[in-house]
């Protein structure tokens, strides 16, 4: 087994060296990994321009709601888990889509878990939130009848969905 000698003058070299290729491969893999389940404090839509998603409390998820006025029943609250599929189908193409129109995007929350919750609003229609680590990062508005397309939290000027 050979002996390898180290030159003091050397030593402060090797040490930067070593220090500079931890850096890059930390760099390399923050830069090239997926942010699988990043979460936004805010959002920025087309009509709204940027909100906040914070919703850890029933106060809090009503000022989110309030941002695009839309008025919730907080004691009709339904919550429960899903998980975002891993691979989406057409349905959450056109879902994840229709996120995208307000600000979201689930793809970086493909196969976690998140909470749902949904509410009655003031008009009888439903609005339902995904919440991951206390943010919305999705949300819809539906009349509550099967078959009915989704439509977007953010509402035009004129007061109609998009």
């Amino acid at each position: 087994m050979p002996i390898i000698y180290i030159n003091k003058k050397h030593v402060g070299k090797i040490a930067a060296l070593l220090l500079c290729a931890v850096l890059l491969t930390v760099i390399c893999f923050l830069v090239t990994s997926e942010r699988k389940g990043f979460v936004a404090e805010t959002a920025s839509g087309d009509e709204t321009g940027r909100f906040f998603t914070e919703v850890s409390d029933m106060k809090s998820r009503v000022k989110f709601f309030n941002q695009f006025n839309i008025k919730i029943k907080p004691d009709s609250e339904i919550k429960d888990k899903i998980t975002i599929p891993e691979k989406f189908n057409v349905t959450y193409k056109y879902y994840n889509s229709l996120q995208k129109q307000a600000g979201f995007n689930l793809e970086n929350f493909k196969g976690v878990k998140v909470e749902r919750a949904v509410y009655r609003m003031k008009t009888g229609e439903l609005v339902t939130i995904l919440i991951y680590k206390g943010n919305v990062i999705a949300g819809h508005i539906e009349s509550g009848i099967y078959g009915e397309t989704y439509r977007p939290l953010i509402k035009e000027k004129n007061g109609k969905t998009r």
